[in-house]
C-alpha cells in the first residue's frame, strides 16, 4: 500500500464569539436555533444568514455555498420553519431516499420543542415513493396534514405532474433543495431543474433556498433565482488532512482498513466513521472490525448505520458514539452526503459503485469533510483499489485541489446537444420535460411558443429552448405515440402518454411497451400470446427496455444452455417472449424481432446475447423473490456482485412495475384495436380481461420482489389478514435466527418470537396467524 498525502485544507481559527441571544431574533427563534445548532452561538454561515441577511425578515431566495459541516443545513431549515410559522407548507428536498429519511428523523426528534418555541402545530412527514420500505408509490397523493415535508426531487416532481394536486402545491410557500449542485448531474439534473423552473413560473412562487458544499461560480444561478441573496463561506473549520491509500494486488482491503482504524483509535478520544456502498456491507464490516479490534472500539464495538434501520436504532447508534460507547460507525455512502455523526477520522472504503461507476469527486470530498470534531482537526483517508477507475495520482490531485464546479444546467454539460451525435442522449430527457408541460394542459394542449417561453425561464434557457423541436419529434414519432399535434396546432399527450407521465414511468419504456403490445395485437388476432403472458414476461420486458440494467456477468457459450435448462425445469414460469422469440442460438433466435418491436436496433447475434443476459437477470429476480439466498445464486450462476447491486436493482424494478401496471389499460390501445385491428366488441372485452390479469400479475411481482424471503408468503398473508405493518426487517431478523419456514414458526411462543428481536405487537400478529393456520 502507498499512502499519499493530499494536503490539509481549512483553518484552526475560532468561530466568532457571538451568542444567539445577541442577534435579537423574533420570539422563539433564539431557543429553536440554539437547540438545532447544539451550540450557544452561530457558526459563520449562520451568523451571516440570520444577522447580515436577516433571513427571517425578508422573502428573497437564497443560495448557500459552504463546506461540509459549516452549518448550512440549519440555515435552510430556519427558512422552512419560518414559512410554516407564517401559515404555509414547507418542503425539504434531499437527493437520496436514505438521506431524506435521516433528515426527517433528525427534525422529528426536536418537533415538540420547536413547536412549543415557535408556537406552531409542527407535523413532519417523509414521502419518497419507496414501495419496498414504505408501501408508497411515486404517484401517490401528497401528505395532506403535514406542515414540513421531506422528500426527494423525483417524488416532488411526481406531485407536480398531477393536476389534482395543484391546490396542495399552492399551499407550499418555501422549498429548500439540499445538494443543489446536482442540478448539473446528467442523470438527475433535468428533474431538479424542471422542479425549480415550475415553481419559479407559478403565479405566487414559493421562497427557494439552494444549499451546496460544491459550488464555484454562482452569478448565473443568482440571476435565475432573482431576487436572490448569495451566502458564501469558503474556509473550512476545523482543518482537514487528506490521504489516498493506494492498494496493490497483494493488499487485502479488509486488513488495510482494519489497520487504519486501529491506528486512528490509538488516541483515546478519537472516533472513526467508515463509508461503504452497500447496506449489507455495514453489518459485515462491523463484524470484521469487532472480531479484530474488540479492545479498541468501545463497550458497544463498531456499529452499523444505514437507512433501513429504524429511527430508534439509528438514535441508539448516535447516542453510542456521542457517549463514547462506540468509537467506530460504518455507514452507507448514501448517508455520506449529509450524515451528522461527529468523528475525528473518516475512511471512504468504496469509490466505485457496482452498476453506477466512479463516484464523483464532490461526493468523496463531502464524505471526507465529515472528519473533524468541534475545533479538533480531522483526518480523511480514501481507499483506492487497482480495480477502481481512478488513478492514484488523479484522485490525490483532486483531493488536494478540491475543485468547485460552476453551477450549470445538465443541458450545458457535454452530451446534451444535437441529434445524430453522441450528445443526442439529452433528447429523451427534454422530451420528458415537454411531456410534463403537456400534462398540465391535458385537454387543450400547448403551443410551441408557450413551450419556448417556459423553457427560456429555466437555467438552461436558450440551450433547452433550441432543442424543443427535437423533443417534440421524439414524442410524436409514430413508433412511440406519446403525443400528437392537434387540429389547432398545439401538442397534446395521447392516453398512453398521460398514463406514463402520471405514473412517472420513463417515456422510453412506455413507448417500447406500447409499440410491442400494438405489434402483438396486430400480429395475433386470437391474442394467444397475450393470454399466455406470465409474470416473467413483464420483468423481461422491463429488463430489455431499462437503460440502467444491472450487469451480473459476461455472456459466454455456456449461459444459453444454463438459461434453457432453467426454463425446461420451470415450464409454468417460462415467458412467452423467451419461448417464441429468444429461445434458440445466434442463428435461429428471433430476438432481433422482439427487440425491434421495442425500438432497440441491434444485429441478430447481439440481440440474442442481449436477450439471454436479460433473461438471466429475470431468473435471478424470480429466485430472489422466492427467497433463494444470494450465495446460492452467485454460486450456481457464476455471478459475483449481486450483494452490491440488489437493493438498488429491486428498488428500480418495483418503481418500473408500478408504472407498467398503470399502462396496461384498454384505453391506451383502444385506437389500435378499433382502427388498426378492426376489433369487434368481443375482442375488446377479451383484451380488457387479459390486461386486468396482467395488472394482477404485476401486483404479485411487487410483493415478491419487496420481500425476497422464504417467509415472504407467510408475512404477506399476515399483512392481508390483519393489516399489520410487518415488513422486510421482521423477516430478516427471523431468518438470521434460523427461522425460515412455517414449521419453524409454529413451535414458537410470543415471548420466544420477541426474544428474537421482533416487536411484541408484530410477534403477537405472527403467533395469532400461525395458530389460525394450525386449526
Amino acid at each position: 500500500m502507498e499512502l499519499i498525502d493530499c494536503g490539509t485544507s481549512g483553518t484552526t481559527r475560532d468561530v466568532p464569539t457571538v451568542s444567539w441571544d445577541s442577534l435579537e431574533l423574533p420570539d422563539g427563534w433564539t431557543k429553536s436555533l440554539r437547540l438545532l445548532s447544539g451550540s450557544d452561538g452561530p457558526r459563520p454561515v449562520q451568523l451571516e444568514a440570520f444577522s447580515r441577511l436577516r433571513l427571517l425578515e425578508n422573502r428573497r431566495n437564497l443560495l448557500v455555498s459552504a463546506p461540509t459541516n459549516a452549518g448550512k443545513s440549519l440555515v435552510g431549515l430556519g427558512l422552512l420553519l419560518d414559512a410554516v410559522r407564517n401559515g404555509g407548507r414547507a418542503v425539504l428536498l434531499e437527493p437520496l431516499r436514505a438521506l431524506a429519511r435521516e433528515k426527517a428523523d433528525e427534525i422529528a426528534a426536536h418537533r415538540k420543542v420547536l413547536a412549543a418555541a415557535l408556537g406552531i402545530d409542527l407535523q413532519i412527514k417523509l414521502t419518497t415513493g419507496d414501495y419496498r420500505l414504505d408501501d408508497e408509490y411515486f404517484s401517490a397523493p401528497p401528505p395532506q396534514t403535514s406542515h414540513l415535508i421531506v422528500a426527494t426531487p423525483e417524488r416532488f416532481d411526481a406531485i407536480l405532474r398531477n393536476q389534482s394536486f395543484q391546490g396542495w402545491i399552492d399551499s407550499v410557500t418555501a422549498v429548500c433543495i439540499d445538494e443543489a449542485h446536482l442540478i448539473g448531474d446528467p442523470r438527475r439534473g433535468a428533474t431538479i431543474e424542471y422542479v425549480l423552473t415550475s415553481l419559479l413560473c407559478r403565479s405566487r412562487p414559493p421562497r427557494l433556498a439552494l444549499l451546496s458544499a460544491s459550488l464555484g461560480q454562482t452569478d448565473r444561478v443568482q440571476n435565475w433565482l432573482s431576487p436572490c441573496d448569495v451566502l458564501r463561506v469558503s474556509e473550512r473549520c476545523p482543518p482537514l488532512r487528506k490521504f489516498v491509500a493506494a492498494l496493490d494486488d497483494r493488499d487485502d482491503p479488509e486488513s488495510i482498513l482494519t489497520a487504519l482504524v486501529a491506528e486512528a483509535l490509538k488516541t483515546s478520544d478519537a472516533s472513526v466513521l467508515v463509508f461503504v456502498y452497500q447496506t449489507a456491507s455495514t453489518v459485515a464490516l462491523c463484524r470484521v472490525l469487532n472480531d479484530r479490534l474488540s479492545g479498541l472500539l468501545g463497550p458497544k464495538g463498531a456499529m452499523p448505520y444505514h437507512a433501513q434501520m429504524s429511527s430508534d436504532h439509528r438514535q441508539i447508534t448516535r447516542n453510542a458514539i456521542d457517549q463514547g460507547n462506540s468509537r467506530c460507525v460504518v455507514a452507507t455512502t448514501a448517508l455520506g452526503l449529509g450524515v451528522n455523526l461527529p468523528a475525528t477520522h473518516v475512511i471512504v472504503r468504496d469509490v466505485t459503485f457496482p452498476g453506477f461507476g466512479q463516484l464523483p469527486i464532490t461526493d468523496i470530498l463531502q464524505m471526507a469533510g465529515r472528519a473533524g470534531r468541534g475545533h479538533r482537526p480531522g483526518t480523511a483517508t480514501v481507499l483506492l483499489r487497482n480495480s477502481d477507475s481512478w488513478s492514484a495520482a488523479e484522485l490525490a490531485k483532486l483531493l488536494r485541489d478540491e475543485p468547485l464546479p460552476e453551477m450549470v444546467s445538465s443541458f450545458d454539460r457535454p452530451g446534451s446537444g444535437v441529434a445524430g451525435s453522441k450528445q443526442s442522449s439529452a433528447i429523451p430527457s427534454l422530451a420528458t420535460l415537454i411531456a410534463l408541460q403537456l400534462a398540465r394542459h391535458e385537454s387543450t394542449g400547448v403551443t410551441h411558443d408557450n413551450l419556448t417561453r417556459f423553457f427560456l425561464s429555466s437555467l438552461g434557457g436558450q440551450k433547452i429552448a433550441g432543442l424543443i423541436d427535437q423533443g417534440l419529434r421524439w414524442l410524436t414519432d409514430p413508433s412511440r405515440l406519446i403525443a400528437f399535434r392537434n387540429d389547432a396546432g398545439g401538442y397534446q399527450l395521447t392516453t398512453l402518454g398521460i398514463r406514463a407521465v402520471s405514473s412517472t414511468l420513463p417515456l422510453e419504456i412506455a413507448a417500447g411497451v406500447g409499440q410491442l403490445i400494438r405489434d402483438l395485437l396486430q400480429a395475433d388476432s386470437d391474442d394467444r400470446w397475450l393470454s399466455q403472458w406470465t409474470p416473467l414476461d413483464h420483468l423481461l420486458l422491463l429488463e430489455c427496455l431499462s437503460t440502467r440494467f444491472t450487469s451480473l456477468r459476461r455472456f459466454n457459450k455456456s449461459l444459453p444452455d444454463q438459461v434453457h435448462s432453467w426454463m425446461e425445469s420451470h415450464p409454468s414460469d417460462t415467458p412467452v417472449i423467451y419461448r417464441e422469440w429468444i429461445n434458440g442460438d445466434e442463428r435461429t433466435s428471433k430476438a432481433d424481432q422482439f427487440l425491434g418491436s421495442l425500438g432497440i436496433v441491434q444485429s441478430t447475434e447481439d440481440s440474442w446475447k442481449t436477450s439471454i443476459l436479460a433473461t438471466l437477470r429475470v431468473i435471478i429476480l424470480k429466485e430472489r423473490g422466492q427467497g433463494v439466498s444470494v450465495n446460492d445464486l452467485e454460486r450456481r450462476w457464476s455471478i459475483t456482485n449481486l450483494t452490491g447491486v440488489e437493493e438498488q436493482w429491486r428498488d428500480q424494478q418495483l418503481w418500473l412495475i408500478a408504472g407498467l401496471r398503470n399502462l396496461l389499460e384498454t384505453r391506451c390501445f383502444y385506437y389500435c384495436l378499433r382502427e388498426n385491428c378492426q376489433a369487434a366488441d368481443a375482442r375488446v372485452e377479451r383484451i380488457d380481461e387479459i390486461l386486468r390479469n396482467m395488472r394482477l400479475q404485476l401486483s404479485g411481482l411487487q410483493e415478491e420482489l419487496k420481500f425476497c424471503s422464504p417467509l415472504g408468503g407467510i408475512l404477506k398473508s399476515i399483512r392481508r389478514s390483519q393489516e399489520s405493518r410487518i415488513g422486510p426487517g421482521t423477516m430478516r431478523r427471523l431468518e438470521a435466527a434460523g427461522i425460515t419456514s412455517f414449521t419453524a414458526l409454529a413451535v414458537l411462543s410470543v415471548n420466544q418470537i420477541v426474544q428474537l428481536g421482533i416487536r411484541r405487537n408484530a410477534a403477537e400478529s405472527i403467533y395469532s396467524y400461525v395458530r389460525r393456520r394450525l386449526q
